[in-house]
């Protein structure tokens, strides 16, 4: 939904780009607008299931900010491939998600997604494997290394991509 978001002004972002508005603005209402709806369901569902499979606190926290950081990260990706690769003479909207720029924001979620899962599985086995021992759970400086590690790459997974983004609707040319 977020992907084509700039594809589907077509002919009329000249009109937008030419309006008072600060494309600045009209990026954030993009990016709010489609990542709100995936961020609220994306946190129901994962807190649905945490509790009915009643995982302990610090899972539900754990997968609960996992969750938050990689929809704001992927919405923020959306949003710069679709803006970088932007397909206006497409008349079809179902044909851009399948264009080039879509499959590389694809590969790029897929690495993202990829570094967080590698980042937090030592992490999540430590704790698994505590309580699987009965042994006692011990969140140490490790463990706050690796969450750290997760949480830069879906800030700069984040930020970098929107700020990309804007730099590329200032160069529209129509």
């Amino acid at each position: 939904f977020i992907f084509p978001a700039v594809s589907l002004e077509g002919r009329q972002m000249w009109l937008l780009r030419s309006s008072p508005l600060d494309l600045r603005a009209l990026l954030w209402s993009k990016y709010w607008v489609g990542t709100v709806p995936l961020l609220a369901l994306g946190l129901l569902l994962t807190g649905m299931t945490n509790a009915l499979l009643e995982v302990s606190t610090f899972m539900m926290l754990m997968s609960l900010a996992t969750m938050a950081a990689l929809t704001l990260a992927i919405a923020a990706m959306a949003l710069a491939f679709g803006t970088i690769y932007p397909q206006f003479e497409t008349e079809n909207a179902a044909q851009i998600p399948t264009s080039f720029g879509g499959l590389v924001f694809m590969m790029a979620t897929i690495v993202l997604l990829a570094g967080v899962i590698v980042s937090l599985w030592q992490a999540v086995y430590a704790y698994v494997r505590a309580v699987y021992d009965g042994r006692p759970v011990v969140i140490d400086a490790w463990m706050f290394l690796w969450f750290g590690v997760a949480a830069a790459l879906c800030t700069a997974a984040t930020i970098v991509p929107l700020r990309l983004a804007l730099k590329k609707m200032e160069t529209f040319e129509f």
